[in-house]
């Protein structure tokens, strides 16, 4: 309306064109929101579930079985396996509306266990993986690269609630960083962070020197990478071993043990030549770093 050019008082109702709900003019606000979200949880309600699914799918495999996670309507695109998406949105429906069993039942498809190579036989069949015959490779949004950060470095604060923060160097989960326009996170801002102004229903996924460049030669990477190599064993194989399963989840292969123990090597010499009488544990530090910025750190492959 016009705030300069007031008409009849309007009273409170929903759109016609979605659903025929409708209210007493005299309805209290806690009764118009109740109706609004009973309206929006309802099984019937032929778009929640599948939404809401959608975006899972979406967030697990980089592109939802809708492409167009923020509009299902006749301006987005069509779903790509309807039956698929109509038999997720009921099982939602059944679970209560619980998301964790649907977390768990994509995670362990067979299409996410399928492996991300591809061969040019399919490419040429299906280039943009529309029939999702092998797994997208995914890159982590930079709210889990961070989390992942803390995580292996051994600072991460898991603990649930209370406020949020400003501060970027807080061990909280990025989950609680609080987002102010005057003062966004560079980290974040660094992996495509969203703009906060409007919905983003699919976020940007560059690629770009300045990330690997935050990892090798940022204070905060050098940080977490000395953190990282405070939690190895003493023993150097032992150590090894451990680092690669905090910073990739699996131990070294053979060919990898062979190189880290020639990097390391040379890295100590290189200090102790230099006069540094800590070249043994900022070797470590140095492999730590490495380790830290390597595709698998942050990459679902």
């Amino acid at each position: 309306g016009e705030p300069d050019q007031k008409r009849e008082e309007v009273s409170p109702g929903m759109i016609s064109a979605l659903t025929p709900v409708s209210l007493r003019r005299d309805a209290p606000e806690r009764d118009r929101r109740k109706t609004l979200a009973e309206w929006v949880s309802n099984p019937s309600n032929p778009l929640t579930a599948r939404v809401i699914v959608n975006r899972l799918w979406h967030h697990h495999f980089g592109r939802g079985l809708v492409a167009t996670p923020n509009d299902f309507g006749t301006q987005g695109e069509e779903p790509t396996h309807p039956k698929l998406l109509d038999w997720l949105a009921e099982q939602l429906i059944r679970g209560g509306w619980r998301l964790k069993p649907i977390h768990r039942l994509l995670l362990t498809s067979s299409v996410y266990c399928q492996q991300g190579r591809t061969g040019a036989r399919r490419m040429t069949a299906d280039l943009e993986n529309r029939l999702w015959w092998h797994r997208p490779r995914r890159r982590l949004e930079g709210e889990a690269i961070r989390d992942a950060l803390l995580d292996v470095s051994g600072r991460l604060d898991s603990g649930m609630y209370g406020p949020g923060t400003l501060d970027e160097s807080s061990p909280r989960r990025s989950v609680y960083l609080k987002v102010k326009r005057s003062r966004l996170v560079p980290t974040m801002m660094l992996f495509d962070w969203p703009e906060h102004l409007v919905s983003i229903g699919r976020r940007s996924n560059t690629t770009t020197a300045a990330q690997a460049l935050a990892f090798m030669n940022s204070p905060a990477g050098r940080g977490y990478a000395r953190s990282l190599a405070d939690r190895l064993p003493g023993d150097p194989e032992q150590a090894v071993v451990r680092g690669w399963e905090l910073a990739l989840g699996r131990p070294p292969r053979s060919d990898e043990r062979v190189a880290t123990a020639l990097f390391l090597d040379r890295q100590e010499q290189i200090y102790r030549l230099a006069g540094r009488t800590d070249g043994v544990q900022t070797a470590r530090v140095d492999l730590c770093q490495a380790l830290l910025g390597m595709n698998e750190f942050i990459y679902v492959d």
